[in-house]
């Protein structure tokens, strides 16, 4: 009788295609970049903004990066980068460091957090299999 339900079963891998995760992770890059790129114009009344922004700036580039070529030294020094709970926590500090400013900011940071969260769950769902760019060789 499990053979049964086995074959009628939907994989979650079937329902997550891996162009969802290129779009989320291209979505999460260019727009943490881009919020991070206004804050710089926060030099003169929010120096701790500033600061925090020149954090960001260098991960969001990498995420995007990442979604076209994998780089050897960083699958061996941030490993981070090429696994769900590593992304996760890397897109909830992310959504810390570009918290500063309007409406807009607002929404890329509620964004990013939320798919933080979902990626950090993806990691103990044994269904959910990790797109090409996750491994060493690509």
């Amino acid at each position: 009788m499990a053979k049964v339900s086995d074959r009628y079963r939907i994989k979650m891998s079937e329902t997550v295609p891996p162009v969802f995760f290129k779009a989320a992770n291209l979505a999460i890059g260019s727009l943490t970049l881009l919020s991070s790129l206004s804050q710089l114009s926060y030099l003169i009344y929010d120096f701790n903004a500033f600061l925090l922004a020149l954090y960001a700036i260098p991960l969001s580039v990498l995420i995007i990066l990442l979604e076209f070529q994998t780089v050897p030294v960083l699958y061996r020094y941030c490993s981070f980068y090429f696994s769900f709970i590593g992304r996760g926590f890397l897109y909830i500090l992310l959504s810390l460091l570009v918290n500063f400013g309007g409406v807009f900011k607002v929404l890329i940071t509620v964004f990013t957090f939320f798919l933080g969260l979902i990626y950090v769950a993806f990691e103990f769902l044994p269904q959910i299999e990790e797109p090409p760019n996750f491994r060493a060789e690509g």
